[in-house]
């Protein structure tokens, strides 16, 4: 009887709490004019790590990006920093060290608050290409990603390069 009165209990609590993620506003980063992805305010707990990915959208035949990414604590402060270039069509990762609690205070639960940009240059302006990227908090036990933020609506159709010497 008290196991069904459980399950009974979890069914109701799941079939309420479900229309809150359907109809729920999503997360978006925000991607202005100049090349740049604001992520955050957002926070990793206890036992969870962060990770942003950089997808480069163009030609093959065009030259790399070049990407600079940015994580700030709470304070304002930048806590990390690092450079690196991704090939079009290519994905570009970076691991937030959430790992060191004097860069990010912590507050009563364990939580690290922080947020983060990316910024992109495209040596090649024309023709000028697009990236996108996404932020996803995951669990440093099973990898499961927890949250994932990002903008598909900025996304741009992918472009078809025909071949040299062909009739299109």
């Amino acid at each position: 009887m008290l196991r069904s009165r459980w399950i009974q209990a979890v069914v109701l609590v799941a079939l309420l709490v479900t229309p809150l993620f359907l109809f729920g506003d999503r997360a978006l980063a925000i991607q202005d004019s100049e090349d740049k992805v604001l992520f955050g305010p957002f926070t990793v707990g206890v036992g969870q790590a962060a990770r942003l990915n950089v997808a480069v959208i163009g030609n093959p035949n065009e030259l790399p990006w070049d990407f600079v990414v940015r994580v700030f604590n709470r304070r304002g402060d930048v806590v990390q920093e690092r450079k690196f270039q991704v090939e079009p069509n290519a994905i570009g990762s970076f691991e937030i060290n959430v790992g060191n609690p004097g860069i990010f205070p912590v507050d009563r639960l364990g939580r690290l608050t922080m947020r983060a940009e990316v910024v992109g240059f495209n040596p090649q302006p024309d023709p000028p290409g697009k990236y996108t990227a996404t932020l996803e908090v995951y669990s440093q036990l099973t990898g499961h990603t927890s949250v994932l933020i990002g903008n598909p609506d900025i996304l741009p159709a992918a472009r078809i390069v025909a071949p040299p010497g062909s009739s299109n």
